[in-house]
């Protein structure tokens, strides 16, 4: 099996590396033929990184426009907010029942791509890996998580995972609100503060920002009629306690001035709790400081 993979990011190059312990071929798709040429010049590999331990993968790379053959199986663990072009960019390569399994953070853009390329076998994924690049298809993994994959549509159910390793779901949707609603309580106020996950209760100013942050999705979730079994507070100090010393990537998008995904974390709360007619303020307060902060160059 070829798997395609948008992109050399982090998550991506974990997933490239299991691909190649399962004897897969991988081959990426980078977005110009200077990444291209600078992948080959690297000796066409990517190298991850886990405390002593150093290995390499071997991968193909090349631009949408050198594909000749159709793609069958195609990974996309790209930034929320760039997601739904990466499937518009590779659409005229693609086989006509193709796998896309699409593995991002944020809630909303997961329902668009599922209206517009229902035609695909369209899976959606979401992990607790952590990783992050430290050079040029180099990646440091941070963290072993879990990744549940899974179909937003019902009847379209799947018996087994693409994804050696990932756990089946019948609950993606639940799995990732839940994911976003814990994102929204955690990376702005790494971002904002400049702190790693386990200090975001490290003073009253920050631990009353994310009390109310919780406390505004919950009122959302009752308004959209979301039952929830754990108190989103418990479940965000759980998270923040188990990854107490990771750098969130809002965190990091924010440090190397890159843009974050905020508007799908913070900026989807926002724009819920519109539709649904509850008050939001902290969640917006996050989302123009964030922006504020972020200084993309495009």
């Amino acid at each position: 099996m070829t798997w395609h993979i948008i992109g050399a990011g982090a998550i991506g190059s974990l997933w490239a590396d299991r691909f190649h312990q399962q004897g897969e071929e991988i081959r990426l798709i980078l977005r110009t033929e200077a990444q291209v040429q600078h992948f080959k010049d690297q000796g066409s590999r990517l190298v991850i990184e886990e405390q002593s331990n150093v290995s390499t993968v071997p991968c193909f790379a090349s631009t949408t426009s050198e594909i000749n053959t159709p793609i069958t199986h195609l990974l996309i663990p790209t930034k929320a907010f760039d997601a739904m072009d990466a499937i518009k960019s590779v659409q005229s390569k693609l086989a006509p029942a193709a796998t896309i399994i699409v593995m991002i953070n944020g809630y909303g853009v997961q329902q668009q791509i599922e209206k517009q390329f229902s035609q695909y076998n369209l899976l959606f994924a979401s992990t607790t890996d952590g990783a992050y690049k430290n050079a040029p298809f180099t990646t440091v993994k941070a963290a072993t998580g879990t990744t549940l994959i899974g179909t937003l549509s019902h009847s379209n159910s799947i018996k087994t995972s693409p994804l050696t390793g990932a756990k089946l779901t019948d609950a993606i949707d639940e799995v990732i609100w839940k994911k976003v609603a814990i994102n929204c309580c955690i990376n702005p106020i790494t971002a904002i503060h400049d702190c790693e996950n386990g200090a975001i209760f490290a003073t009253g100013e920050r631990a009353q920002s994310v009390f109310q942050l919780a406390e505004e999705i919950e009122a959302l979730e009752h308004a959209m009629g979301i039952k929830r079994q754990t108190p989103l507070l418990q479940e965000v100090e759980q998270v923040a306690e188990l990854t107490a010393n990771n750098r969130s990537s809002m965190l990091q998008d924010v440090t190397n001035g890159r843009r974050t995904e905020v508007e799908h974390i913070n900026g989807a709360i926002v724009a819920l709790a519109k539709e649904f007619g509850v008050e939001a303020p902290c969640n917006l307060e996050m989302l123009n400081t964030i922006q504020n902060l972020t200084r993309p160059v495009r």
